[in-house]
């Protein structure tokens, strides 16, 4: 194919083949044309009135859906300011793939407008940080920014864009393809484990089973509603286990939420 595509183009349309289906984000000064380019390629874009907001909505979206959200911020204050949703992603287990336009290369060092070290500054709050080095490795980063964030413990993944890759251009021929990542693997408990915990909780004289975030990300609504009503044991959902099981449950115990864990103690 002889048409030519920007970075904008590449990077948006390369986010909607790892199906990310949502962004949110502050737009300005480089990252405009990114947020049309979205839009254009069938991403659903919110506009937000503050970045970190804009991140802890993007990874909102990742923990319902299980496929990151895109927060698209500027340069310098806007990437600063999305750095404590990132963290708190990372923290709760959250996936998002930040996006964060920066200075063109050639002003790097030169006092460019809201320059920020920005690549260096997100690796200690995220999963992985990368600049792309050239508009063709676009879709290769994105995918392994989409794809870290969500295997293992899921978290933050920061992509930076320079202002001048934002409008370069190159020949969609010369760019090679990237499949979307599969879901992530399933992992299983050992064996030796579990029996472990069926001997432990067999000899336990006051059980309480508290369901957290794990059980919501693995579905377990079936089984776990099963295990309590066989078991008749006693539950108490964590604030991100809300909803696996139904507060109104009769073995539902959060409205004594603080006596049901002190007698544990006693």
């Amino acid at each position: 194919m002889d048409e030519d595509v920007t970075g904008a183009q590449l990077l948006a349309e390369s986010l909607r083949a790892q199906k990310v289906q949502f962004m949110f984000g502050v737009v300005g000064v480089p990252i405009i044309e990114v947020a049309m380019a979205a839009q254009a390629a069938g991403i659903r874009y919110v506009g937000m009135r503050n970045e970190q907001a804009a991140c802890y909505a993007a990874s909102a979206i990742g923990y319902l859906t299980g496929r990151p959200g895109a927060c698209l911020v500027v340069s310098g204050p806007g990437l600063i300011h999305a750095l404590g949703g990132m963290a708190n992603a990372n923290e709760n287990c959250w996936p998002v793939v930040v996006v964060g336009g920066s200075s063109d290369r050639n002003q790097e060092t030169a006092g460019a407008f809201q320059e920020f070290p920005q690549v260096e500054s997100c690796r200690l709050y995220s999963k992985f940080s990368a600049r792309p080095s050239s508009l063709e490795a676009i879709p290769s980063v994105i995918e392994k920014a989409v794809r870290t964030s969500i295997y293992g413990r899921p978290g933050a993944c920061y992509v930076d864009i320079t202002g001048d890759m934002v409008n370069s251009k190159v020949n969609r021929g010369e760019i090679r393809a990237v499949p979307c990542c599969p879901p992530p693997p399933v992992s299983m408990a050992a064996t030796a484990a579990v029996s472990e915990a069926a001997s432990v909780l067999k000899a336990s004289k006051r059980p309480l089973i508290i369901i957290g975030k794990g059980a919501a990300y693995a579905r377990a609504e079936a089984v776990l509603k099963e295990f309590v009503e066989e078991s008749g044991l006693p539950f108490l959902p964590t604030p991100m286990g809300k909803g696996v099981l139904p507060d109104d449950h009769p073995n539902c115990v959060a409205a004594a939420r603080s006596r049901s864990t002190d007698s544990q103690n006693n």
